[in-house]
């Protein structure tokens, strides 16, 4: 098996929705960001105490240099976190034969998904994005709030007895990206 299909095979059995990587101008240099989607099984009773309980806990874990926050989505709340991570780069296979510490941005999103929606229980969405290039945050903090305004979930088809067929997504106002308030300070 190619490594390339044994990597696609982990992501799909980690519930992995989308893996992608972009390379975009950003103030004329070249910047590169990560982004990937999964959907778990989770249990919760209320989605904003749940996303605010993500938050509190998982700051609280990753310590001072991650921040986080409750944004309300047309969907709901969602955890909102974000800070640098290291990845690290072996000495064998850096071009200066050492181990290398690559500084990290890294945003994630939790957003709880009721029972009902999408399936028939309840779960997580989970959207990380990461770049290396830690002064082109701001661009990737806009990108993913006009993401998270852009998100929706379809409900299952309910028909009435009596025949026609009714309405399967509620409406919900699309919040503007400037009124979002998202802890994009990675430093």
């Amino acid at each position: 098996m190619s490594n390339l299909q044994k990597v696609s095979q982990a992501l799909e059995e980690s519930g992995t929705l989308y893996a992608g990587t972009c390379l975009r101008p950003y103030e004329g240099e070249l910047s590169l960001g990560t982004l990937l989607v999964t959907v778990t099984p989770f249990t919760f009773g209320y989605a904003a105490v749940a996303a605010g309980g993500m938050v509190r806990s998982l700051v609280a874990a990753r310590g001072d240099s991650w921040a986080g926050t409750v944004l309300d989505t047309p969907v709901g709340p969602a955890a909102v976190l974000t800070g640098v991570n290291g990845f690290v780069i072996p000495a064998d296979t850096s071009a200066s034969g050492e181990e290398l510490n690559l500084p990290m941005a890294d945003m994630q999103v939790h957003l709880p998904v009721p029972e009902g929606v999408e399936t028939q229980e309840q779960c997580l969405v989970s959207f990380n994005l990461t770049t290396p290039c830690e002064d082109h945050w701001d661009a990737y903090c806009s990108d993913i709030v006009a993401l998270l305004n852009s998100v929706t979930f379809d409900e299952p088809d309910h028909t009435l007895s009596e025949g026609g067929p009714q309405p399967t997504s509620p409406s919900s106002p699309v919040l503007s990206p400037s009124a979002q308030s998202l802890p994009c300070a990675t430093r």
